[in-house]
């Protein structure tokens, strides 16, 4: 007769084994290292996650996760009003603002178009973008738009798609510079890189 996980633990493993690059062996041992921990370090853990779905907005403006709505960076004046640098999720986000070097405004797809994985267009907040930019062209005279995407086939078909819709005098449309690497997230990049990408980016013919 085989012997099963307890249902509790069993149930445990399914949740970790559904996180990106987890497998069963690795949710396995997640599950097992907080058994070893103190039931109040346990409780601490799922508290947190109870909370998580309450303790954070979604900008309106930009789609980032904050604590407040519209986010501290859509609503700080002293940001660019005329730059907008699109980019694929929150973690993006995070990597320009740790270089410092850039004053501009954001906005975040929610993920980039994956024709294997069957997200198209239809699925990422690119309506919602073209709804803020002409929100903006209604009292701004011209803007910046720089696509930030990450440089994989997934970044550069997200990137040629919205330069399609994107098209309009009043829109200066340019891309981080060349020297990331090839198949490498945006999230992952070092900070100089990442900063000299942003300085150097090229404007789009």
């Amino acid at each position: 007769m085989s012997i099963n996980y307890p249902k509790s633990i069993e149930n445990l493993i399914k949740q970790f084994s559904s996180l990106p690059s987890v497998g069963r062996k690795t949710a396995e041992r997640y599950v097992f290292h907080l058994l070893k921990q103190k039931p109040e370090q346990i409780k601490l853990f799922a508290k947190y996650l109870h909370d998580l779905p309450n303790n954070f907005k979604t900008c309106s403006k930009c789609l980032s996760l904050s604590e407040e709505n519209p986010c501290s960076i859509c609503s700080d004046k002293n940001r660019n009003d005329k730059i907008i640098c699109i980019i694929s999720n929150f973690q993006d986000l995070l990597a320009i603002e740790s270089t410092k070097k850039y004053n501009g405004k954001y906005f975040i797809l929610g993920g980039l178009i994956n024709p294997i994985e069957n997200i198209g267009p239809d699925k990422l907040n690119i309506k919602l973008l073209v709804k803020e930019i002409n929100s903006k062209l209604k009292t701004l005279p011209e803007i910046e738009i720089i696509l930030a995407l990450s440089p994989t086939m997934e970044g550069e078909t997200t990137s040629l798609y919205l330069q399609k819709i994107l098209k309009n005098p009043k829109i200066k449309l340019s891309k981080l510079a060349q020297g990331l690497s090839t198949g490498m997230s945006l999230e992952y990049v070092d900070e100089n890189t990442l900063a000299n990408a942003l300085k150097f980016r090229g404007i789009i013919k």
